[in-house]
């Protein structure tokens, strides 16, 4: 009899990838409710794309680690647990709010004057709570694909 250990790398993934999905959550209601609040400026812009882009590779990654989708099985006791399909739909809704912000992001924007520079950011165009009500919406759908 060999030692078990052929299970190890889909429990890794899988806790990898569930402790990621919960961090993602996490940080975009975060996100959302500082848009809904304040709006946002460029450098936070780029942190919630950031978050996603990082998010959307990691669960790449993973997804393809072999015996995961019988091990969520298991531990989900739920024979009928698809967690490629869930994958699938976690992805679908980044790649959908990175495409929102590829698409409605204004890259025209007013710079501050050099003086101003020291205060965090060259860019002097901000975004009203109005003005991030469709990222709030996309940010949402990645938000309802986790449990």
């Amino acid at each position: 009899m060999a030692f078990r250990a052929s299970n190890v790398i889909p429990s890794e993934a899988y806790t990898l990838v569930k402790r990621a999905a919960v961090q993602l959550k996490l940080s975009l209601q975060g996100f959302n409710a500082q848009l809904a609040a304040e709006g946002a400026d460029y450098p936070f812009l780029l942190t919630i794309y950031l978050t996603l882009d990082r998010a959307e590779n990691q669960f790449i990654t993973l997804k393809d680690t072999p015996g995961l989708s019988t091990f969520a099985k298991e531990q989900e006791s739920d024979l009928l647990y698809s967690v490629t399909a869930e994958f699938a739909s976690m992805l679908s809704s980044i790649t959908a709010a990175k495409n929102w912000m590829d698409s409605n992001v204004p890259t025209n924007v007013t710079i501050k004057s050099p003086a101003q520079w020291s205060e965090g950011t060259m860019i002097l165009s901000t975004f009203t709570a109005g003005q991030t009500a469709g990222l709030r919406t996309a940010l949402s759908a990645v938000i309802s694909a986790i449990e």
